[in-house]
């Protein structure tokens, strides 16, 4: 609680110390309890008799407090103690009246006085241990008159009529066993009720609490020294009764307080004790929203880590199917902004250069508010590579049943469809090229004689310009079909070369310098090789066959002139790092020949290394040389792919393992730099 509720008594002596009206009527108090010493020496029935009937005059006046405040006091505890005291002041009086010497009541015996101050107790304590459990609860005033005058009944007709509470003084004798144990159960109960008083503190404003506790408190010594006097005019008697008259004194201020000087201040002292206590309570909320703040934060970060770390990006959409949500894995298929693919809708992401596949499907299931599962199409990227993804979404609704949108998931299967794609074409290479290396040996075979015989026959003829023609004719178209069933052998052909392994920049150098008489002055050439590149595990002759074909291959593709470039560099691959292209773990040389040509569409670059498969007139290619290349590439331990974009250009990107040590020495010349003019 607030510092402000003292917790100890020393703070509560403090306040007393600085209340002026507490400090004068104390003084008053110790200036009577002076002269009642004094007059104790002298007459002590007179001192008994003033002590009585100041708690008497005490005991009514609290009584009639109590009964014209009993409205406004805002006490139950203090209001049911102070309506309590006319029947403690009827006994008490009764008690004096009747104490030997006295000659009021003419049979009265100290006996009977001492039975009369035991019921007095009685019914203090019983009022006392009654009180601190009515501090929520207020008795009418007519209620607790009623029980007064009942136990005053039981009292009277116990003492006087029938005479069967227990004699409390024998002359000669002193106190009996009864009138101790009765004492030490009274200050036992004052005990009891200054424990449960202090259970109910912050039913009371301090200063009262201390004034009535103290009150409460003083009971309990006060009965242990009224079973030590064996005379009734002892010293011991009158310092029970000096300590009675302190008692009283405090009780009444307490009274006075609550229901006269401040009666509404126990009302602000409540509502300030619950204003702390709903600050506490707002204190502890807020711990505990801090807490489960921090808690779903944890959560959260949790779960965002989980969906970083998947494969598959989610996402969300409004009614009109328009993206509220996406996780970041989106950018990196989409590669776009989580934000900038806000408000797209799937329509938005299709790419429609390529086969749609199961786009209509999920159009369909869309519409008609539907689940769908795994469902394919190909993906718009900003920079044209292609890829699919796979999705999968459930409609949402709230709870009266309006549709919300969907919720869904998107895989991203372009690793997987290129990977599917790679094994079909080596499943087509291999079976391609064990029939037409059969058929091409037999054609080659066929090709021979009629070479060589029209070369025979053409020098007997040179007389008959004609026959020459037509025997030039022959030979040419011999010789050429020859060439084409060496292309074909070479693309059938599965063993892996034994000779010395290539030397990249040499091959380069060599491809360029063959190319350079075909190569058009409105093409320029650039190649930019990385120094110290190793040697790689197909031959020099095949990777300079493979680098004349891609060499001419962009030639081709660049009618209107354009700039070839060739990059060559090393890197050390792992499996995470290529998943689209999977290789061994390894060092590999990275090949790229970039033309600025007119590109490919997605299904002319899904089918670039078929065998026979051309875009050229007839004529103008025999459909082989890329194949070739894939081949050789293949069959070097290595992976070729080609990225292109229509009108802006094509690459092709071949990763070649590098030889093992004690192969020819790698080169340490500085960059390769070839024509940087036209023509190369």
């Amino acid at each position: 609680m607030s510092g402000t509720q003292p917790s100890a008594i020393r703070p509560m002596f403090a306040r007393w110390l600085r209340d002026r009206s507490f400090l004068s009527g104390l003084a008053a108090l110790l200036v009577l309890m002076a002269v009642l010493t004094v007059l104790v020496r002298h007459n002590y029935l007179l001192f008994h008799l003033c002590v009585e009937m100041f708690a008497v005059a005490i005991s009514m006046t609290i009584f009639t407090i109590a009964w014209n405040t009993r409205d406004t006091n805002q006490s139950p505890f203090l209001a049911f103690v102070g309506l309590s005291m006319p029947g403690i002041a009827l006994l008490d009086l009764l008690h004096a009246i009747a104490f030997p010497g006295m000659n009021v009541i003419g049979e009265a015996s100290a006996n009977q006085s001492t039975q009369l101050w035991i019921a007095a107790r009685g019914l203090q304590a019983a009022v006392f241990l009654a009180a601190p459990l009515l501090t929520e609860t207020r008795l009418r005033a007519g209620d607790v008159l009623l029980i007064q005058a009942a136990a005053l009944a039981c009292a009277f007709l116990s003492i006087f009529t029938f005479g069967i509470m227990p004699d409390a003084f024998v002359p000669g004798i002193g106190l009996t066993s009864f009138k101790i144990a009765a004492e030490y159960t009274f200050s036992a109960a004052a005990v009891v009720a200054c424990l449960l008083l202090c259970g109910k503190r912050r039913q009371f404003e301090p200063r009262v609490f201390g004034l009535t506790f103290a009150g409460i408190a003083l009971l309990a010594p006060q009965e242990l020294i009224f079973t030590l006097y064996d005379d009734p005019h002892g010293a011991m008697n009158a310092l029970g009764h000096f300590i009675k008259i302190l008692s009283f004194y405090l009780l009444y201020r307490a009274i006075i307080v609550t229901a006269l000087r401040n009666p509404y201040d126990l009302a602000f002292y409540r509502m300030r004790r619950s204003e702390e206590a709903l600050r506490d309570h707002l204190s502890g909320l807020e711990t505990l929203i801090a807490t489960r703040t921090a808690e779903l934060r944890e959560s959260e970060a949790r779960w965002r880590a989980l969906l970083e770390c998947s494969n598959d990006w989610f996402w969300e959409t409004d009614e009109r199917g328009r993206f509220t949500a996406l996780s970041p894995r989106a950018q990196e298929s989409t590669g776009r902004g989580g934000a900038e693919l806000l408000g797209f809708t799937h329509a938005d992401l299709l790419d429609r250069n390529r086969p749609e596949e199961d786009f209509p499907v999920l159009t369909e299931a869309l519409h008609r508010r539907e689940p769908f599962r795994r469902l394919s199409f190909p993906l718009a990227s900003p920079g044209g590579a292609a890829r699919w993804v796979m999705v999968s979404g459930t409609p949402r609704y709230d709870g009266s049943g309006t549709f919300l949108g969907y919720r869904g998931t998107t895989s991203d299967i372009s690793a997987r469809r290129q990977s599917a794609e790679a094994a079909r074409q080596k499943q087509t290479m291999a079976a391609l090229g064990s029939l037409v290396g059969g058929l091409a040996h037999e054609i080659n075979n066929l090709l021979q004689p009629v070479i060589s015989l029209s070369d025979l026959a053409r020098g007997r003829v040179e007389e008959d310009r004609k026959l020459q023609a037509y025997l030039n004719a022959i030979h040419d178209s011999g010789v050429k079909a020859r060439t084409i069933m060496r292309d074909v052998l070479q693309f059938a052909r599965v063993e892996v070369a034994e000779s010395p392994p290539g030397n990249l920049e040499e091959a380069v150098h060599s491809a360029l310098e063959l190319a350079a008489p075909s190569m058009p002055p409105s093409i320029e050439t650039r190649a930019r090789l990385e120094p110290g590149l190793a040697p790689v595990t197909i031959t020099a002759t095949e990777l300079t066959q493979v680098l004349l074909n891609l060499i001419q291959n962009a030639r081709d593709a660049m009618p209107q002139g354009g700039t070839l470039a060739i990059n060559a560099l090393s890197l050390t691959r792992k499996e995470r790092d290529t998943p689209l292209h999977p290789l061994g773990e390894g060092r590999y040389v990275r090949l790229t020949v970039t033309d600025t040509g007119t590109g490919m569409d997605e299904a002319t670059r899904q089918r670039v290394f078929d065998p026979f498969f051309t875009t050229k007139p007839v004529g103008k290619g025999t459909g082989l040389g890329l194949s070739v290349v894939y081949g050789i590439v293949r069959n070097g331990g290595g992976d070729v792919w080609v990225e292109s974009t229509p009108g802006r250009g094509t690459s092709f990107i071949i990763d070649l393992p590098t030889a093992p040590p004690g192969g020819p020495g790698q080169t340490t010349d500085g960059m390769l730099v070839h024509g940087e003019g036209a023509g190369r």
